[in-house]
C-alpha cells in the first residue's frame, strides 16, 4: 500500500509543477515531502505535500503547527502578495480522532491555512476540495494500474519534476545573466577621467569651473545651450560626490546591464540622465552636475523589472530596493543641497525608458509606444515649465552664485556686465545682484555707484548685514565716520557673532 500513496503524491506533484506551473520551493524525494508555490496577481498559494501516516490528532496538530511556523519564518520569500498555505497529507488511513478543525486552532491567523488529508477512503474528495479552493482544473489520476507499474513509474515522475525544477531555476537565473557589464566600466572610467581633467584645469567645486565645463546652468540653457543637460551628467562636484556616485554606478550598473544587456542599459542610462537633467532644470535654479539622475534611472529600470517579474523581484531585491529608494527620497527632502528633482526625474525617466525598450526577448508595441509618447510629453512639459520658471523660482539665483564667485576671482568688469544684464529681470534676487555689483564697483573705485547700489540693497533687504558692513567700510574710507558707525552698529545688531563686524564697530565707536 505504501507504493500507492507515494505514487499518488508524485502524480499530484507532477500535475502541479508540469501542468499547473507551480514552482518548487523544496523537495525531498527520500522523505516524500514537497513544497510548491504559485503566484496569482497579489495572492500566493504555498502547497506542502507530505507522504506520512499520522495516527493521532495531536500528532497531526503538531505537524501542522510546525509547517505554519516554518512558513511564517520564511515569510520574506513571499512578499508582494497575500500568502495562503495548503497542507496536503497523503496516507493510507486518517487519524483515528477528529482532525478537520485543527487549522482553526493555530496560534495566529496571519497566514490563511487549509488542511487536506488524502487517505485511501477519501483522497479523491479531498483532492477535489483542494483544486476547487485554489481554483485549478482537477486532473484525473489513474489508480487502476498495479503496484509494479506504479513502482516503475515513480522514478520517471520524480525525474520529470526534478528536470522541470531545474529548468525553472535556470530560466529565472538567466534573467539576471542576459548581458555582461561592459558599458558600466566604460562609464566609470569616463566619469573618473573627466573629473581628473576638470580638477587639473580648475576646481570641480567652483561654480565658474562647472559652468565652463558644461554643468547645468539654467540661464545658459535658456539661451540655447541645451547640450548642458547631457554634459552635466559626466561632471561631479568634489571627490566625495564622485565617489558616492561611482560606488552606486558600479553596483547598480552591473546589475542592470546584466539584466537588460549592453545597448538597452546604455539607452536607459542616457534617457534617464536627460530626463533627470530636465527635471532639475524645471525645479532647481542652482548650478548642478552629477550622474545622480542617470543612476536613479537604474533604480527605475529595476522597478520596471519588478513590474514584469513581481514574484522574483520581491523574492530577491524587492523590499530592499524600495527601502533604498525611499531612504534617498527622504534624504533628498531633508538635505537642501541634494538635487531631488534630478533624482526623481531620473527614477521616472529610467522606468519609462525601460518600458520603451522593454525586457530582453519581450515585445509589446502598445506598451512601448505609450512609454515613448509619455516620455516625450513629460519631457516637453518640463522643458516649458523650466524655461518659464514656474517651479524653480528665479533663474537669476544661479547668476548670483556665478557673480559672487567672479568677485572672489577679481573679475570685476565681468561681474558688472553680468549683474547689469541680470537686473533687467532680477526677480526675487535683485538685492543679491545689486550687492554683488556694488562690491565690484567698490573694487574698481566707482564709489558713487557702489554707494548707490548698497543703499538700494538696504531698501530692498534691510536685514542684509553684509550690505550695512560694506556701506560702513565705504563711508569710513570717505571719512564719514558717523554714517559708518551707524551702519557698523546695524551690522552687529543683525549678526552679533561676526567678528569682522564687531571689530569694525569697536573701531568706529
Amino acid at each position: 500500500m505504501f507504493i500507492q500513496q507515494e505514487f499518488y503524491l508524485w502524480k499530484l506533484t507532477y500535475d502541479l509543477v508540469i501542468g499547473q506551473d507551480f514552482q518548487v520551493l523544496h523537495m525531498n524525494t527520500e522523505e516524500g515531502e514537497v513544497w510548491l508555490e504559485k503566484g496569482s496577481k497579489w495572492k500566493t498559494h504555498v502547497v506542502r505535500l507530505k507522504h506520512k501516516q499520522i495516527n493521532w490528532r495531536s500528532e497531526l496538530k503538531r505537524d501542522v503547527e510546525a509547517t505554519y511556523e516554518q512558513l511564517k519564518n520564511n515569510r520574506q520569500l513571499f512578499r508582494g502578495g497575500k500568502v495562503h498555505l495548503h497542507s496536503l497529507y497523503i496516507s493510507e488511513h486518517p487519524p483515528v480522532d477528529e482532525w478537520e478543525d485543527i487549522t482553526e486552532q493555530l496560534p495566529d491567523s496571519k497566514i490563511p491555512t487549509r488542511l487536506y488529508y488524502l487517505s485511501d477512503s477519501n483522497k479523491d474528495k479531498e483532492k477535489s476540495r483542494f483544486y476547487d479552493t485554489v481554483g485549478l482544473n482537477e486532473p484525473l489520476i489513474d489508480q487502476h494500474i498495479n503496484e509494479q507499474e506504479m513502482e516503475a513509474m515513480i522514478p520517471y515522475i520524480k525525474q520529470q519534476v526534478v528536470s522541470q525544477d531545474r529548468t525553472q531555476k535556470k530560466r529565472m537565473q538567466s534573467l539576471f545573466e542576459f548581458g555582461k557589464p561592459r558599458i558600466t566600466y566604460v562609464l566609470l572610467m569616463l566619469n573618473i577621467l573627466i573629473f581628473t581633467y576638470v580638477e587639473w584645469k580648475g576646481d570641480s567645486t567652483s561654480v565658474l569651473t562647472l559652468i565652463e565645463f558644461g554643468a547645468k546652468y539654467n540661464p545658459a540653457i535658456i539661451s540655447g545651450e541645451w547640450w548642458r543637460i547631457a554634459t552635466s551628467m559626466f561632471l561631479h562636484i568634489g571627490t566625495l560626490h564622485l565617489l558616492m556616485n561611482m560606488f552606486a554606478l558600479f553596483y547598480l550598473g552591473t546589475a542592470v546591464e546584466k539584466i537588460y544587456g549592453t545597448w538597452r542599459f546604455f539607452v536607459i542610462y542616457m534617457l534617464a540622465g536627460i530626463f533627470g537633467g530636465v527635471a532639475s532644470f524645471m525645479l532647481n535654479p542652482h548650478v548642478a552636475a552629477g550622474a545622480s539622475g542617470a543612476i536613479f534611472g537604474l533604480f527605475g529600470a529595476l522597478l520596471y523589472f519588478g513590474v514584469q517579474h513581481k514574484r522574483l523581484f520581491f523574492r530577491t531585491m524587492g523590499w530592499n530596493l524600495l527601502f533604498i529608494i525611499g531612504l534617498n527620497i527622504v534624504f533628498g527632502l531633508l538635505v537642501p543641497q541634494v538635487d531631488n528633482g534630478a533624482h526623481m526625474g531620473g527614477l521616472i525617466g529610467g522606468f519609462l525608458a525601460s518600458a520603451l525598450i522593454n525586457m530582453p526577448g519581450q515585445k509589446n508595441k502598445k506598451l512601448q509606444s505609450s512609454a515613448f509618447l509619455l516620455y516625450l510629453i513629460i519631457l516637453g512639459a518640463m522643458v516649458f515649465m523650466g524655461a518659464t520658471s514656474i517651479f524653480n523660482g528665479e533663474q537669476t539665483l544661479s547668476q548670483v552664485q556665478e557673480t559672487q564667485e567672479l568677485n572672489q576671482k577679481e573679475a570685476y568688469d565681468i561681474v558688472i556686465e553680468k549683474t547689469t544684464a541680470a537686473l533687467d529681470d532680477p526677480g526675487e534676487y535683485e538685492a543679491e545682484l545689486l550687492f554683488n555689483r556694488s562690491y565690484a564697483y567698490y573694487q574698481t573705485e566707482e564709489i558713487d555707484r557702489a554707494r548707490k547700489d548698497l543703499h538700494a540693497v538696504i531698501d530692498l533687504a534691510p536685514d542684509m548685514a553684509e550690505a550695512h558692513y560694506n556701506l560702513a567700510l565705504l563711508y569710513q574710507s570717505e571719512g564719514e565716520l558717523e554714517k559708518a558707525g551707524e551702519h557698523a552698529a546695524t551690522a552687529v545688531d543683525l549678526k552679533p557673532d561676526q567678528e569682522d563686524f564687531q571689530n569694525l564697530n569697536k573701531e568706529l565707536q
